[in-house]
């Protein structure tokens, strides 16, 4: 093996186990949101969707015999936004939800497995002799479409059996909205007016948590078509929000301000 083989092997083994301690963090975290309620009784079940294929994922469901509305949680539609699918790996061990809640960590698991927006996105679409498109530009996806749309279709599918009030879609932007160039980094998207006031309590409520040196979120109101955002916003009319962070960030923070809009969010839908 060359120095510089060498070097590059124990680079990688170093990124995996700095991963693997904040990984190990963030579940624990998730772990102890809040003190145990003896009273409130949670089942986990899972079930697969996209079965015999290299774009088979779980999708896992919580009923707590506490009331509360139904809230889908997806992250992994862009496998280059670590933070998210992490996070949402992370949250299946959580044990206080209420109500029904359904989580997909990893919706576009090949893309999460290759941590690439989407398969071959950086080769013009092309990855092992197959053409892929950007999955959050593809829904409602269709039955007998592209790969793409296939998997977006068996993800409305699942979602819309399971009728939920609530969604919120796990993503990050390379940059801020405060950026000389900027993207859609430390905002929340809703995506339909039915979002806007809790959108903004979100926010309001957050920003109070931030150092003085953080960027402030702010709201947003323009899922792009196509995005799971915008279908269940526009069409299903669901409360839908997307929660987008900055990537010029570290990975840890990422997660905790991920974690903690969801905390912001719980509290206010089950209070």
């Amino acid at each position: 093996m060359t120095k510089q083989g060498f070097f590059t092997r124990l680079f990688k083994r170093l990124c995996l186990l700095i991963g693997i301690v904040i990984f190990a963090s963030t579940l624990a975290a998730c772990k102890e949101q809040q003190e145990p309620d003896p009273e409130n009784i949670v089942e986990r079940t899972s079930k697969k969707i996209l079965t015999g294929t290299i774009y088979e994922t779980e999708v896992y469901y919580f009923k707590s015999n506490l009331p509360g509305p139904k809230v889908v949680i997806v992250g992994g539609i862009h496998g280059d936004e670590i933070a998210g699918w992490m996070l949402a790996d992370a949250l299946v061990e959580r044990k206080d939800f209420k109500g029904e809640i359904m989580i997909i960590p990893r919706a576009n698991i090949l893309a999460t497995q290759l941590e690439q927006r989407y398969p071959g996105s950086t080769n013009n679409g092309m990855y092992n002799n197959v053409k892929y498109t950007d999955l959050n530009r593809e829904f409602p996806g269709k039955a007998d479409g592209t790969v793409t749309e296939r998997i977006a279709y068996a993800i409305v599918e699942v979602v819309t059996e399971f009728s939920p009030t609530y969604l919120i879609d796990l993503h990050e932007s390379k940059r801020s909205y405060s950026d000389p160039s900027p993207l859609l980094g430390d905002e929340i998207i809703y995506g339909n007016k039915k979002g806007a006031m809790l959108a903004l309590e979100m926010v309001e409520d957050f920003n109070d948590t931030l150092d003085p040196s953080d960027t402030p979120f702010i709201t947003d109101a323009n899922p792009p078509e196509g995005s799971f955002n915008h279908y269940f916003g526009k069409t299903y009319d669901a409360i839908t929000f997307t929660f987008e962070t900055n990537r010029q960030l570290g990975l840890a923070k990422r997660m905790k301000q991920q974690n903690d809009l969801l905390n912001i969010f719980f509290q206010k839908i089950w209070n």
